[in-house]
């Protein structure tokens, strides 16, 4: 079987509308664990699911500021392995929480060996809910293997969900160090277009100083997602696994990438310190 879940929260009608839409595309799944993760002190509990209030850290303690209140990716991940080794699930999937997830997604997973799993999404219109083309910048479904996960934990920094770039890292991440798919053809998950109300501020800035600190990573993911949009354009047939390893494998840096990105990550840390204070302020 396979653990899965996410941190669904209370939230205006339209975002309540899509994870409604979400949990009842969990529901409907056999062969699962339905987990809803929550901070310590809050109290959201739809019906159906497993709720584990034994989230610690969010984006407010994470930064020291923000209006809002968000989990952090690798956290929920520590949990969500957690409650699937207490189930004797091998593996255990992560979804953003207006993500529709169908059996195929789920069967890929537990079926396939992998160590891990990132899928991209199918977006639909809005209203109509017309399927349009499956989204290659973004990924909204990881799993893994329970005890890879444990090997590999400490590589996986403390982002913060709904806002840009973990994602992509993270699936960087998984390529580099284990048997990963990236999946992005028929990935049995939709997503309803929305307007987005991420990108700036004290959170985004956050997130993207991680991302300069994991940029040998995230150079990987954009040499792979245009050799994806390549080949769409064309119509190119491509053999997805081979491309992986080509991009994935060997070192992250070699001869004068050590020095270039230890000037990367001293100049994101300095500007961060620089920036984060201000950044504090205007987010009260």
């Amino acid at each position: 079987m396979l653990t899965i879940g996410t941190r669904f929260y209370p939230a205006s009608e339209d975002s309540e509308r899509r994870q409604a839409r979400a949990r009842e595309a969990l529901t409907a799944l056999s062969g699962v664990h339905r987990v809803n993760l929550q901070c310590a002190d809050e109290t959201f509990r739809p019906d159906g699911f497993e709720t584990r209030a034994v989230l610690r850290l969010d984006s407010q303690r994470v930064t020291g500021g923000g209006r809002v209140r968000k989990p952090i990716v690798s956290e929920m991940f520590d949990a969500l392995a957690a409650a699937a080794a207490e189930h004797g699930d091998r593996y255990f999937a992560y979804l953003n929480a207006d993500i529709e997830v169908a059996p195929l997604a789920v069967s890929r997973i537990v079926e396939g060996g992998r160590d891990a799993y990132a899928f991209c999404r199918l977006d639909l219109a809005p209203v109509t809910r017309e399927p349009r083309d499956v989204l290659l910048v973004g990924l909204d479904l990881f799993a893994a293997d329970v005890a890879w996960w444990q090997r590999e934990r400490h590589r996986f920094r403390a982002y913060i969900a709904g806002e840009a770039l973990w994602d992509n890292v993270y699936a960087a991440v998984m390529a580099s160090h284990g048997r990963t798919d990236i999946v992005d053809v028929d990935p049995g998950i939709a997503h309803e277009q929305h307007p987005v109300s991420w990108g700036t501020g004290l959170f985004a800035e956050y997130n993207g100083y991680l991302a300069a600190l994991d940029a040998p990573y995230f150079s990987r993911w954009t040499h792979y997602v245009a050799a994806l949009q390549s080949a769409r354009r064309s119509g190119t047939a491509l053999d997805r696994d081979r491309l992986r390893q080509e991009i994935f494998s060997g070192p992250l840096l070699r001869g004068l990438g050590y020095p270039h990105h230890f000037v990367r990550d001293v100049r994101a840390r300095v500007r961060y310190a620089w920036r984060r204070p201000r950044l504090v302020r205007e987010a009260r």
